[in-house]
């Protein structure tokens, strides 16, 4: 074999041997790109397990709550028996006789005597009370004015839920007839009213004001002589020599004589 000839044949072995040193570099690249992603594999197959793991935790936490909720409902719902019984028990024997019975005389009285006593020294004008606890022949406040109640009626209950009491009055001073009207859940002022009697000392000149003598012995000399008939028959008995008590009401800063009556005579 001739020289030329030899190495045309060399140069032929070592191109025909670099592909393959290509292939196993390419296989070590295939095999460590497998072990790369064998790997990924793995860690997300323990993220995995890991995810499983809580939300096993999250469900066995949430059937505790539940467990104790059912629990906590169910002692509830044995004991609330047991502690309703006692109070129905008790609030039989407590319950009021129920009175359809209308207001009486009593009622008025009350209302009265509490208006008197709310009229001491220093005492308010008036003072409230819830409409429907109002009684004919007692006071209130209607337009400003003390009145005395005459009339009363209660509506029924209206589409807002309040029944309607209307209020006819007679002004204590005046004698004028107020009407008015409120919810019966309202409260409505009462005057306080005070009543006291004096001793009539004598009448002024003009016949217009009265001297009157307190209990404690002084003289009162600004209420006026009481207009028409009863202040004529006053005034006609007073001439006649009799000893007379004179009784005065005062509310809401006014003043009058309401009534007379002759003074008992002393017996010696």
């Amino acid at each position: 074999m001739s020289k030329n000839t030899q190495n045309k044949h060399d140069s032929e072995v070592v191109d025909a041997e670099v592909p393959q040193e290509e292939v196993v570099a390419t296989t070590e690249d295939v095999v460590a790109t497998t072990e790369d992603a064998v790997a990924t594999t793995e860690e997300v197959v323990a993220t995995t397990e890991e995810v499983v793991a809580t939300t096993e935790e999250v469900v066995a936490t949430t059937e505790g709550a539940v467990s104790k909720s059912k629990e906590k409902q169910s002692k509830t719902a044995k004991a609330s028996p047991s502690k309703a019984s006692p109070s129905k028990g008790k609030a039989a024997k407590g319950k009021a006789p129920k009175d359809d019975a209308p207001a009486s005389n009593k009622n008025n009285d009350a209302q009265f005597d509490q208006e008197i006593e709310s009229a001491g020294s220093g005492a308010s004008l008036t003072f409230p009370m819830q409409c429907s606890a109002l009684r004919i022949n007692g006071h209130v406040v209607l337009n400003g004015r003390p009145c005395k109640i005459v009339a009363m009626t209660t509506s029924k209950t209206g589409k807002h839920g309040h029944a309607k009491v209307s209020l006819t009055g007679i002004d204590i001073f005046t004698g004028r007839k107020i009407e008015d009207m409120s919810p019966s859940t309202h409260n409505m002022d009462v005057p306080n009213i005070k009543r006291e009697e004096f001793t009539l000392l004598d009448v002024d000149n003009d016949g217009e004001f009265l001297s009157l003598v307190t209990p404690e012995g002084d003289t009162k000399d600004d209420v006026k002589v009481p207009e028409g008939d009863l202040g004529e028959k006053m005034l006609e008995d007073f001439n006649e020599g009799k000893d007379l008590l004179v009784t005065v009401i005062t509310s809401m800063d006014e003043e009058a004589a309401i009534s007379y009556k002759e003074a008992p005579k002393n017996k010696d």
